[in-house]
């Protein structure tokens, strides 16, 4: 996975922490710092992976979710930090991406992006009379895998799609509260697949303290290859969704606005696996008092 697009999740996951919305799932984990218990770390960590089976797992460190706070990591630290972890796994420890950016001045978030999709990821207890267990995550809670759950990580799992904006814009009127967006997504799918529009959301966040606006939205499809009945789109080979969604605002707090990043998140049938992306929009300053129209445009990469 991009690197940009590990940092626009966690930023997403942050938000809704902060918001104090129910973030810590069973794929994204908070540290308000380092963990000094390594081997305690290690057991979470497959626990994690384990459960997640193929779906990006995140450990964030620096961020206080009961507190509501962005406290910050030393990045530094990683470097000694992750080796003694690892040094608890059986064998294959979970593959590592990491991305450490800024939130505020002074206050460096650190992301492990953990590759999960070579499980099961067995954590060496090294207390007797079992030596190895395979650790799963279960809400916010550890503990030992069952039956069924050992054999769904020997099951092969639904293989994500790929997906990314080929184009989006937003817009906002002096005469009309409403900002809207609109975007086509490209899907690359070798397998049929359903989006629930209930499984499905969509939001904006913007400004320097990054506020989140909850967005209406909705597909539209045209082609063959895609079909949308009874609020479900089903995709039967790479296509691309067209997809818009929009928001009430106050005008007074994107007149002056040059970027905002629109998120969207879609459910895979009832598989509880989803894929999400996000595109950044920016616009050209507007001369003070002059503003009529805004039109924001996407990024190229």
């Amino acid at each position: 996975m991009l690197k940009q697009r590990i940092e626009l999740n966690a930023r997403a996951a942050i938000e809704r922490a902060l918001e104090g919305a129910q973030s810590e799932d069973s794929f994204v984990e908070f540290k308000t710092q380092w963990p000094v218990d390594h081997g305690k770390a290690a057991r979470q960590i497959a626990a994690l992976c384990n459960a997640a089976r193929g779906s990006e797992a995140m450990w964030v460190v620096g961020v206080d979710e009961k507190g509501r706070h962005v406290k910050g990591a030393l990045a530094e630290e990683l470097s000694s930090w992750w080796p003694r972890v690892e040094s608890h796994f059986d064998g294959v420890a979970p593959g590592l991406t990491t991305v450490a950016f800024d939130w505020a001045p002074g206050r460096t978030v650190v992301v492990l992006s953990l590759q999960t999709d070579n499980a099961p990821y067995v954590f060496v207890t090294k207390k007797e009379p079992y030596s190895r267990e395979i650790p799963w995550r279960s809400g916010e809670r550890t503990r030992s895998a069952r039956r069924g759950e050992v054999l769904e990580l020997l099951v092969p799992k639904l293989d994500m799609p790929g997906w990314e904006f080929v184009s989006a814009r937003a817009t906002l009127s002096q005469h009309s509260p409403t900002l809207r967006f609109e975007g086509d997504l490209y899907l690359e799918t070798n397998q049929p697949l359903s989006l629930p529009h209930h499984r499905c959301h969509s939001y904006a966040t913007y400004g320097l303290d990054s506020e989140t606006v909850d967005l209406a939205f909705s597909f539209r499809t045209n082609t063959r290859d895609v079909r949308a009945v009874e609020r479900v789109v089903r995709v039967a080979e790479p296509a691309v969704l067209h997809v818009s969604a929009d928001a009430d605002v106050e005008l007074d707090a994107f007149q002056d606005l040059w970027d905002l990043h629109w998120h969207l998140v879609l459910g895979l049938g009832l598989s509880g696996d989803s894929i999400s992306t996000s595109v950044r929009l920016t616009t050209d300053a507007v001369p003070p008092n002059q503003f009529t129209r805004r039109v924001w445009s996407a990024l190229k990469p």
